[in-house]
């Protein structure tokens, strides 16, 4: 059996508003989500979270429960940090705020690292794309997580999964720097 990678997609496609999906072989989960929660914070902050405080290691359990609400229902994002760097993923919708069913979507172990590579590369492509200032703009509420991205892309770059481009593209990105540094 062949693995096959995941896939992450993100986009802003209205103010307040962005549509996400996570793929992992055929299973998948689609997001609708408003701006009430900060969907790329909460994520990426569970996730730096969990790789400085490696307790795994010491025999606890490493969990993060991310979750991300939608306009009528609740994503439930439930990461297992295992041994020898995998990591137990589960996804579960709940319709009712205050209802105890929830419907999996997702339930998957592979690597850390080739679950963070997808969702790094994507938000990657976005935030070269649209620059600081318009997702801020855009998403209307929290600032894009870039602490905690600069920290994941830096782990995949520290690990050989990430290589870094030569290209001397003009984005807006780079534009936004200028600025900073001028």
């Amino acid at each position: 059996m062949r693995f096959q990678a995941p896939t992450f997609t993100y986009k802003i496609t209205e103010p307040g508003l962005a549509e996400a999906s996570f793929t992992m072989g055929d299973s998948f989960a689609d997001f609708s989500l408003p701006n009430v929660c900060n969907p790329l914070g909460d994520l990426l902050g569970g996730l730096v979270n969990m790789i400085i405080n490696p307790i795994h290691l010491w025999g606890k359990q490493n969990s993060q429960r991310i979750v991300w609400y939608g306009n009528d229902e609740q994503f439930n994002w439930d990461l297992l940090m295992l041994e020898e760097g995998m990591i137990s993923v589960k996804v579960s919708q709940v319709n009712d705020f205050f209802g105890d069913e929830a419907i999996e979507l997702l339930s998957f172990e592979c690597n850390l690292d080739e679950f963070l590579l997808p969702i790094i590369q994507t938000l990657d492509s976005l935030i070269k794309q649209m620059g600081l200032l318009n997702y801020h703009q855009q998403w209307q509420k929290d600032e894009f997580p870039f602490t905690y991205f600069l920290f994941l892309k830096k782990h995949l770059i520290d690990n050989g999964r990430w290589t870094r481009r030569n290209a001397q593209r003009k984005e807006i990105l780079n534009n936004e720097m200028l600025i900073l540094l001028g």
